[in-house]
């Protein structure tokens, strides 16, 4: 396997990663979101602790987030810096 076919299969695999954390993230959004506006409108009495942890699953991804976004970027620049490379072109056709 060639090294860019490399940089492209742990691409493919950090953006799905990213992509699941992603929904993750989007899903305790909600959560915390809905019970923000339940307990606003006096449905509903969780406890400290409870909204608390809603707040920390919203959060809890964003640094790995963060971190995959970056790997994902450096990936795209050595792809890029080997697409530039004499005689890619010709590996790419083989």
């Amino acid at each position: 396997m060639t090294d860019t076919n490399e940089l492209r299969r742990q691409r493919d695999e950090l953006t799905a990663e990213l992509t699941a954390l992603q929904r993750q993230r989007e899903q305790a959004f909600r959560v915390n979101s809905d019970a923000l506006a339940l307990q606003r409108a006096g449905v509903t009495q969780k406890t400290d602790a409870e909204m608390t942890q809603f707040s920390d699953n919203e959060v809890a991804g964003d640094t790995a987030m963060t971190d995959l976004r970056r790997r994902i970027e450096a990936i795209d620049v050595e792809l890029e810096t080997a697409a530039k490379r004499p005689g890619f072109l010709r590996r790419l056709r083989k």
